[in-house]
């Protein structure tokens, strides 16, 4: 493992890997870890460890590769369920993006990916992560694990495409969910997602993060073309969106694993997420 590795990831990251070699040997033949490790924002407990793997194209057509990964990705419920028990979610378990070997100098946006799963999900037909954000991700502060140095994998991040994609997904993502926020609460059925932010007991801590931060990275993305991690974005987002602050606050305090701020109180938060999500993605999108 590289020495920038925090041990606790050098650990989860060998054992991950082994149980890998077991499950489909001689399969994942280069990995690299981006997200907020390659960002340098790693919290040990509570930040999750996000891979991105490259799988033998012998080992691609085989008929149970999807079967095979499920089971490296069932290999993770200990650690999930040892993380929910101590509060961290889903955190300090490994979300692999997986590629094969063949496509790994394909343009990012052209990459087909295998699989991916986060959490407690497994994805047997896509990977979200596979695109222009994480690439660059990978690119700029991407740690190898296995196989090659990065720079010599040769990827194509598309930096042209970098501003474009953050553009859209703030509008088909990330504007719906501030929308969503002003429904009414209910338990109708619905995404996961759709359920957090929708329920009559209100926002967790843990939705209000993702819902302030996730968009204020976005804004700085589409301002100075760099990524940054959720508590960058935070701390950015005092000083560009100072009316904010008080919410901004709570999801600082949810990242940085602090005691939760008094106020706004609860019942404020759906409100107050709503608003500062519409003024960060409105001055994003200008």
């Amino acid at each position: 493992m590289r020495s920038q590795l925090p041990p606790d990831v050098a650990s989860a990251i060998r054992s991950y890997l082994r149980v890998a070699d077991r499950v489909l040997p001689g399969g994942i033949i280069a990995c690299a870890v981006t997200g907020s490790i390659a960002l340098g924002a790693y919290r040990p407990g509570r930040s999750d460890i996000d891979l991105v793997a490259v799988i033998a194209d012998e080992c691609r057509t085989r008929p149970d590769l999807l079967r095979r990964l499920r089971l490296l990705h069932l290999s993770q419920v200990p650690r999930l369920v040892v993380g929910a028990a101590r509060g961290r979610g889903v955190s300090a378990c490994c979300n692999t993006v997986f590629i094969a070997e063949s496509e790994v100098r394909r343009p990012v946006t052209e990459i087909p990916p295998i699989a991916s799963h986060t959490g407690e999900i497994f994805d047997p037909k896509g990977a979200f992560d596979v695109n222009p954000v994480i690439w660059k991700e990978l690119v700029d502060g991407g740690i190898t694990v296995r196989g090659r140095p990065i720079a010599e994998w040769e990827v194509n991040a598309q930096p042209e495409t970098l501003r474009p994609w953050v553009s859209t997904n703030l509008r088909e993502y990330w504007t719906p969910l501030a929308a969503q926020l002003r429904v009414r609460p209910s338990s109708t059925p619905g995404t996961l997602l759709r359920r957090l932010v929708t329920s009559p007991r209100g926002l967790s801590a843990g939705t209000v993060a993702w819902c302030v931060l996730g968009p204020a990275r976005m804004h700085h993305t589409l301002i100075t073309g760099e990524i940054i991690s959720k508590e960058e974005a935070g701390r950015r987002a005092l000083t560009a969106f100072p009316q904010h602050a008080p919410i901004t606050e709570v999801a600082l305090a949810k990242v940085r694993g602090a005691r939760i701020p008094s106020a706004p109180s609860r019942r404020q938060w759906r409100g107050l997420t709503a608003s500062a999500m519409e003024d960060i993605i409105a001055a994003a999108l200008g």
